[in-house]
């Protein structure tokens, strides 16, 4: 019988001779072993060990001495003091790895078998394996609770009653479809208008208002509640998804198939509880609410609205042919800057609007050019959502933008909402459409003269709600919001659905992951950390610093007075940073529509940005005053010396 002590003496004893190596080797071959050298053999192994209800079978060869004793015990024995401690690491690692993995016990009766050349591989092997297996139970076990706990394949079909109709209001901007949707709201005992922009939500409370209807304003940073409203005008994000009405009109429809905001689309649409519900939108709107209605079991009544007055793309134009109810559009806060300048020097005034501009500002800039007070309007695409403007001509400037990522060209669809802002009904008798570069103008006239769109497979957008937080943050066992937004990006729709896809969740959770960098932050309720998590901040620069010194000092009990605000504005460019000032402004009052008992000052921020504003218009007002186009007088010319030849 071998053993480790006659091993050891082995080492120490001469070398066989050639003909007892070759005695050794045959004997080897009898019993199956692999010679490796002299001193050494490798012998077959094969263990099987119990790993709760699962049976793990482990085959490989070992190498050990070769024994005193050439049999098949004193190479089990050499074998066995080699591959036990392996086998026992192995039990005591995949035991660890259950225990920090599974909630509950596993419960699958299975065989696994790894064989390897060598034991000690099989053996990591089936550590490797086998613990990636239990993450994918508990990965599996976790889907499935959640898919039972948020029903989040049913999103869309818990959410909205099941009796009401569903009608979409489809054609080009000009067609007056919005106007009819709204004669059908005002008519209606009850209703809703939800609106992309704060500043349509505005135009149609001020409408209805005007009108004898008494209605409330709704929007992230203010409210204009009338004590007896029986309609609501709000951005989409607002809805109330627990107010029943007669009639709701959703507006701006195409948005349904927009990557960053069509969930609040979805979410309105699928939600709202009106039993007439009419969506406003182009081509492209109207096969998103195709998908939709279908996905919801309801049939979509379709009627169709045509331009009230043509719209012709005319030959490419140069700056200096520009004249009055034109229109500049460009993709940038810097181009429009320079355009204006380019405007005033050609001796127009001109009105600006830009994304980055607060909506008071923007309102201000459009009445000026709708009273005509400014010549021209140099604008971004954000003229493209609904706002009403005399314009004659849309000249566009490029037909290329800058999306976030990189620089592109205008879709069919983006070209069609801006070129249609052009000829205003009862103003203007068509509305024209060109270009400062003639190859932009043959982009235009594809875009506009194509009759249907392209086909779409785009899915349904769609966002989790603090509903689906709250459960989720049950299953996980965390009240992390970084952690729950992200789950929800990358799991919740475990399957392949063309049709349904998660929006995208990144800037939110780059905020909820900033935010969470307080320690005081983390003991909020998880509803109130997932506001704050959707709050309007920009993801760089001090907006970002200032949410997060706001929501500490909220979390410690605090009040927050907004004193960030009062400090005078600096820097090369003054109205840049007014911009900056007006938006963190903005920022703070949406958070007191939200927490008024911490953001406490909402009317004397309410001042200040007025202040802000009125500082931005001012710096408008003067960019865009005409400027006299002097003739530069001519100086003599005076005679040369003449040159001396060497």
């Amino acid at each position: 019988m071998a053993s480790a002590g006659h091993d050891a003496d082995r080492e120490d004893a001469p070398a066989p001779k050639k003909s007892d190596r070759s005695a050794l080797r045959k004997a080897a071959d009898r019993l199956r072993w692999t010679w490796i050298n002299r001193s050494a053999v490798a012998v077959r192994c094969e263990r099987e060990l119990r790993v709760g209800p699962r049976t793990v079978v482990l085959r490989g060869r070992v190498e050990i001495p070769l024994p005193a004793e050439l049999n098949a015990a004193a190479g089990e024995r050499a074998a066995a003091a080699v591959a036990d401690p392996l086998v026992a690491e192995l039990q005591a690692a995949l035991e660890r790895t259950i225990a920090r993995t599974l909630r509950e016990p596993d419960d699958a009766e299975e065989t696994h078998v790894f064989r390897k050349p060598s034991f000690e591989d099989a053996v990591r092997e089936a550590e490797r394996e086998l613990s990636k297996m239990y993450r994918a139970l508990a990965d599996r076990r976790l889907d499935d609770e959640v898919e039972a706990q948020l029903g989040i394949r049913f999103y869309l079909e818990a959410l909205g009653p099941r009796q009401r109709t569903l009608e979409y209001f489809v054609g080009p901007t000009n067609s007056g479809k919005t106007h009819a949707a709204l004669e059908l709201l005002q008519a209606a005992p009850t209703g809703t208008y939800l609106a992309p922009l704060r500043l349509l939500a505005l135009e149609v409370f001020e409408r209805l208002s005007e009108r004898g209807v008494a209605t409330s304003l709704v929007t992230g940073e203010e409210r204009i509640l009338h004590p007896h409203a029986r309609h609501v005008s709000s951005t989409v994000e607002m809805v109330d998804l627990a107010r029943a009405v007669d009639v709701a009109v959703v507006d701006e429809a195409q948005l349904l198939e927009d990557a960053q905001r069509g969930w609040a689309w979805t979410l309105a649409i699928a939600g709202v509880r009106a039993r007439h519900l009419v969506l406003c939108g182009s081509e492209e709107g109207l096969r998103a609410a195709r998908r939709l209605a279908e996905r919801l079991g309801l049939p979509l009544a379709v009627r169709r609205f045509e331009r009230k007055n043509p719209l012709r793309v005319t030959p490419a134009i140069t700056l200096s042919a520009l004249r009055p109810a034109d229109a500049l559009v460009a993709f940038s806060r810097k181009d429009v800057v320079e355009l204006q300048a380019e405007v005033a020097r050609l001796g127009f005034s001109s009105a600006a609007v830009y994304g980055s501009l607060s909506p008071a500002v923007r309102r201000r800039e459009a009445a000026r050019f709708r009273a005509g007070e400014a010549d021209v309007l140099v604008a971004t695409d954000a003229i493209g959502l609904g706002l009403n403007l005399p314009i004659r001509r849309i000249v566009f400037a490029t037909t290329e933008k800058y999306d976030g990522a990189e620089m592109r060209a205008l879709s069919v669809p983006e070209v069609r909402q801006i070129a249609g802002r052009a000829g205003r009904y009862g103003i203007h008798e068509e509305g024209l459409v060109t270009a400062l570069d003639p190859a932009d103008v043959a982009l235009l006239r594809r875009a506009i003269e194509r009759r249907r769109p392209e086909p779409s497979d785009g899915p349904i957008w769609i966002a989790p709600t603090d509903e689906h937080l709250a459960r989720l943050a049950q299953v996980l066992g965390t009240a992390r919001v970084s952690r729950l937004l992200r789950f929800f990006q990358t799991r919740v729709l475990r399957e392949p659905d063309g049709a349904v896809r998660i929006a995208d969740l990144s800037e939110q959770i780059e905020v909820a992951a900033t935010l969470e960098t307080s320690e005081a932050f983390g003991r909020l309720p998880l509803a109130v950390r997932s506001a704050y998590s959707r709050a309007p901040v920009a993801n760089r620069g001090a907006s970002l610093e200032v949410l997060l010194l706001w929501a500490d000092r909220h979390a410690r009990g605090e009040p927050v007075e907004g004193e960030e605000l009062m400090a005078p504005a600096g820097g090369r460019d003054r109205t840049l940073v007014h911009e900056d000032q007006s938006r963190t402004a903005t920022l703070y009052l949406w958070l007191s529509q939200r927490f008024p008992n911490v953001y406490t000052n909402r009317e004397s921020v309410l001042l200040v940005r007025e202040s802000i504003d009125d500082d931005i218009q001012a710096v408008l007002l003067a960019r865009g005053a005409k400027r006299k186009v002097r003739k530069a007088k001519r100086r003599p010319v005076r005679a040369q010396p003449a040159r001396r030849r060497g």
